[in-house]
């Protein structure tokens, strides 16, 4: 091999670098570009569903039929295809360790403003599976949320209130916190389809615990990263009489009340992840990749 030849083997072995990153990223940007063009064609449909839930009476029962028949058409317009889908499937099985389990989608977080009359894009995805639903990134297909499907409740015709069947939790064993820390350590490092290569040294942890009677203890752990700011698109909107008049950007909304909005905050970024003291996960939260989206039940 002459010096020549030398000299130009970092330059192909540069080039064919590049060369793989770019083809994942075409790769990538195919699927995102397919769900985009998807929003794009729906967008009229969009816009008009959103303005009949706003302005139309028969949809502001939350419940009513009216309202989940809406609901589930703004769902099918802003879906992105089952293929797309089914990675994040995989994820909550292997978050579950459960390969076979029948996950149900709900919907993203997808929607229109009407304010600024604009689509705001989908950061997350909402599935269930039983009396759980999970929320996972739009992008990476990670999990960032899991907790307990909020409960329904009514009123019977005497009068009193019903209520759905919760979940329940076990708390036959008796972990140390010790412990449980150990298994929420071991929880994250075994799940790297699910939630990504997470660095936990990187982090620094807290930890707590809460008894919540008859010997039964739930333990607390949540990692913390570096604060930082971001920019809120759309902006986060804060209306109340007791906010301060003289307040820079302060107006006042339809009904006469002074707001204000926030374009920028200070967020720190955290992992958090509770079990009960026989080693039952309670809930999940990972916000290292970004704030967590809505999550939209059906």
């Amino acid at each position: 091999m002459t010096r020549k030849t030398l000299k130009k083997l970092p330059l192909l072995v540069l080039f064919l670098a590049m060369s793989l990153l770019a083809g994942g990223f075409v790769l990538r940007s195919k699927a995102q570009t397919q769900v985009i063009q998807i929003w794009d064609q729906n967008l009229e449909q969009i816009k008009a569903l959103t303005e009949a839930s706003n302005n139309d009476p028969k949809y502001r029962e939350h419940n009513s039929q009216a309202s989940k028949d809406l609901s589930d058409e703004l769902c099918s317009f802003t879906t992105r295809p089952a293929e797309e889908r089914e990675k994040a499937v995989g994820a909550i099985r292997d978050f579950l360790e459960m390969p076979t389990a029948e996950i149900k989608y709900e919907c993203n977080d997808a929607f229109y403003d009407l304010e600024s009359d604009r689509f705001i894009q989908a950061k997350s995805e909402t599935y269930s599976l039983d009396k759980t639903y999970f929320i996972v990134n739009f992008v990476t297909n990670h999990i960032i949320q899991v907790e307990e499907t909020p409960g329904t409740w009514g009123y019977k015709t005497d009068g009193t209130r019903w209520f759905s069947e919760q979940k329940t939790y076990d708390y036959s064993r008796n972990l140390s916190q010790k412990d449980a820390e150990q298994l929420a350590r071991n929880f994250i490092a075994r799940r790297q389809m699910a939630l990504g290569s997470i660095d936990l040294s990187k982090l620094k942890l807290e930890t707590g615990k809460k008894d919540v009677g008859n010997g039964q203890i739930n333990y607390f752990f949540i990692w913390k990263g570096e604060s930082k700011t971001v920019h809120l698109d759309p902006p986060a909107e804060t209306c109340s009489q007791d906010l301060d008049k003289k307040a820079e950007g302060l107006y006042l909304n339809g009904n006469g009340v002074p707001c204000i909005k926030r374009y920028e905050s200070t967020e720190t970024p955290t992992l958090s992840i509770a079990f009960t003291n026989s080693g039952q996960l309670i809930n999940f939260s990972n916000e290292l990749e970004g704030q967590i989206g809505r999550a939209r039940m059906r």
